[in-house]
Order: C-alpha cells, then structure tokens, then sequence
C-alpha cells in the first residue's frame, strides 16, 4: 500500500472492482494510473486472442506513455480484484516532475525494466515449440511474483498456471502437459497448491535444451 493520505485519494483515487476495466487498448487518454492496492492485469489482443502482458501490484504505475506521447493506448488495464488507484492528469504528471526530479528517475528505471520484459516475453511467444514457450513464460512469472526458499522459488500453483494459460495462450491441457515435464525432470515440484521452481538457472538450461533441439531438429 502507498503511504498517501485519504484526502489525497478522496481527490485523486478511485476504487475499482473485480474485472472492471479502467483503460481500453485504441483510446485516447491523457492521465496516468498509481496503484495503491490491488492487483491491475495489462492485457493486449494478439493474433484474436486476450493475452496477459503483466500483472501490477501496488506501487507500480500504467498509462504514463499516453501523457509522454499523446498516442493511444497500447493495451488495456483490468482490476484482477478491488483495486485502489490515484489518477494523475497530465498537468499534475507535469508538475511533479518539475518539483520532484527523483520522479523522472523512477519512471526511467521502471520502463526500462518493462522493455526488457516485453522483449523476452515477445522473443517467449515467437517460439513455436510449447514447452519452450510455456518454460520461458514460466521464468518470467518467477522473477515478478516466486517467493525464495530453501527448496526454491514458491509460487501459487492455480494462479500461476492461469497466468501462463493466459500469457502464452495455450490451451489449459497443453500447459499442464509442459508442467508435468518439468515436475518430471525434477526443475517443478507441486505441493498442495504450491509451485515449487528448483531454481532460474534449472529453468534456463532447459530452455537452451528446447532451443538446441529446434536449432539441430532433434
């Protein structure tokens, strides 16, 4: 959660509910979105299919391209639950980068981050093989939202698998067949409703393995 005040949010925030939309991919806008609670899922149709970019947590931001460069959305936002959200107009956006310079940074190093993420994710669905896509997507999901223990990487088993059902856009069968490939190469383990990743590193070299074999046709 944001530390801001209430009447800060009175002014500026908004409360969204479960699945409600707050931007549309194509539209024009000119305000920016901070998310104080809740989660926002970043979502874009590809190839007629509603693939799942990223989901936001608090303290991340979205919608700050269209204030930098007037252009239209490049994807939707949806609250995944109730959401708390400030919303910042241009001329708000304008005036705190002028008396609050650390902003500037912030934003930099946050888009920064997006656009190496984008780039694995583009280069992650550009492979035709679908343990390959399935692993890499999973490595990414690792990074953003695993919690580290000794016996490796934790996640949500249900909302992992939904997300990379989502993300990769395969069939729900076809995602549980590459999981229980990895459980059987000892990289995932599953206990209860938790995911366990042995490591990234495991996880990478399985992948170079998938690539090896496309390279070679093996």
């Amino acid at each position: 959660m944001l530390n801001i005040s209430e009447e800060v949010f009175k002014r500026y925030g908004r409360v969204y509910q479960p699945g409600e939309v707050i931007v549309r991919e194509g539209d024009v806008g000119e305000t920016m979105f901070i998310i104080q609670e809740g989660e926002i899922r970043i979502h874009k149709r590809i190839r007629d299919r509603e693939t799942t970019l990223a989901v936001l947590k608090a303290g991340d931001f979205f919608g700050e391209m269209a204030i930098i460069d007037r252009e239209p959305r490049s994807a939707s936002a949806s609250a995944v639950g109730t959401a708390k959200v400030l919303i910042l107009s241009k001329d708000i956006f304008e005036s705190q980068i002028k008396t609050n310079p650390k902003i500037i940074m912030s934003i930099l190093r946050k888009m920064s981050e997006r656009l190496r993420g984008a780039d694995r994710q583009i280069k992650t669905l550009l492979m035709r093989d679908n343990h390959s896509r399935v692993t890499g997507t999973l490595l990414l999901l690792m990074s953003k939202r695993g919690s580290p223990s000794e016996q490796g990487v934790m996640m949500d088993r249900k909302e992992t698998l939904e997300e990379l059902v989502s993300m990769t856009g395969l069939p729900l069968e076809k995602t549980e067949e590459v999981l229980e490939t990895l459980r059987r190469a000892g990289i995932v383990k599953f206990e209860n409703n938790v995911m366990i990743v042995k490591s990234a590193d495991s996880l990478e070299r399985f992948m170079n393995y998938l690539e090896m074999k496309e390279e070679f046709g093996l």
